[in-house]
């Protein structure tokens, strides 16, 4: 049986950082690491090395499924995980303490400020989409409060025609509403507004029973076709 206590013991640093990555793309760990160990009887060459590289390697292991701003929980966790016993000892060697210490760059920190702001700004937006500019009588209502004096119908009906905007933007049909938007520019009058678009009704009406009167027509010789080939 190998006798560690006669090995001296040894204590190694990483001469430089190390980048290792985290679960938040792009923004990595800046890992160092205090490694006390005893060799084993065994010789094996650049075994300082190898320890100092397998730790690296159990560490980013681990980071890899942690986000970089929960900073002090991801150094928690992976110097919890080097601390198990089933790590402390290999054929060459055995380790004594691992201390790991993390930091993030001024760079990564920057990032992450960035993105905090860009993704609060987006929750933001979505609120509002959600629970102001979707609604015309709230949308109206906001912009009164905050420009009681400035009450032009012209703004109303820009305002309301944004909100419904917002609200069909992701529908089907938001492509014709845009199409008839420009057609209807055409027609200040309302009487003539409503002529327009019982022309367009009819015209989409005859273009339904078109489409029908062709799928009835091609139906037989399609199944002319299925009998023929069967």
């Amino acid at each position: 049986m190998s006798q560690f206590w006669l090995r001296g013991t040894r204590t190694t640093q990483c001469p430089t950082p190390r980048q290792l990555p985290s679960a938040t793309e792009g923004v990595p760990f800046e890992a160092t690491f205090t490694i006390t160990w005893r060799p084993t009887w065994r010789r094996r060459p650049n075994l300082e090395d190898l320890v100092r590289e397998r730790i690296a390697t159990d560490a980013a292991n681990v980071l890899l499924r942690l986000p970089a701003a929960a900073l002090q929980t991801a150094q928690d966790t992976v110097n919890a995980m080097l601390g198990e016993p089933k790590r402390c000892r290999t054929t060459h060697y055995r380790l004594l303490r691992v201390r790991a210490d993390l930091r993030l760059t001024e760079a990564s920190q920057k990032v992450l400020a960035q993105r905090s702001v860009d993704e609060e700004r987006v929750r933001r937006l979505r609120f509002l989409k959600e629970n102001l500019y979707e609604h015309p009588a709230l949308l109206l209502l906001d912009r009164i409060e905050r420009h009681p004096a400035s009450l032009d119908p012209q703004q109303v009906a820009d305002w309301q025609r944004v909100a419904r905007s917002v609200a069909a933007s992701e529908e089907w049909w938001r492509p014709l509403l845009e199409q008839w938007e420009l057609v209807g520019r055409g027609f200040t009058d309302v009487e003539m507004q409503n002529r327009a678009i019982l022309v367009l009704h009819d015209a989409l009406a005859a273009l339904t029973r078109g489409m029908a009167d062709v799928s009835d027509t091609a139906a037989p010789s399609a199944r002319a076709h299925l009998r023929s080939t069967g």
